[in-house]
């Protein structure tokens, strides 16, 4: 990437939402770990583990609402983004 400076520069967007992305997803992942272990080693309250469940659907489907934002698509140099 040494040869083409706005490469990088192009892919920081796209490498900040791969990190949130992978955040996001590891610590829905641990969380719903955490409920099923609770649930097989010992007593989980179903209450608990519904909002647990659900929690993590939300957490999802706000991760995903993201990408809605125009700010997301935003091209480095300032530009639009195309339409398709």
């Amino acid at each position: 990437m040494g040869d083409r400076p706005g490469l990088a520069q192009a892919l920081k967007p796209a490498n900040n939402f791969l990190a949130a992305t992978t955040l996001a997803a590891t610590s829905a992942g641990t969380f719903i770990t955490v409920l099923v272990l609770w649930d097989l080693l010992g007593h989980l309250p179903l209450p608990l583990g519904v909002a647990g469940h659900e929690g993590s659907t939300v957490l999802v489907g706000l991760n995903g609402l993201r990408l809605l934002r125009e700010s997301a698509w935003r091209r480095p140099d300032g530009g639009r983004p195309r339409t398709l």
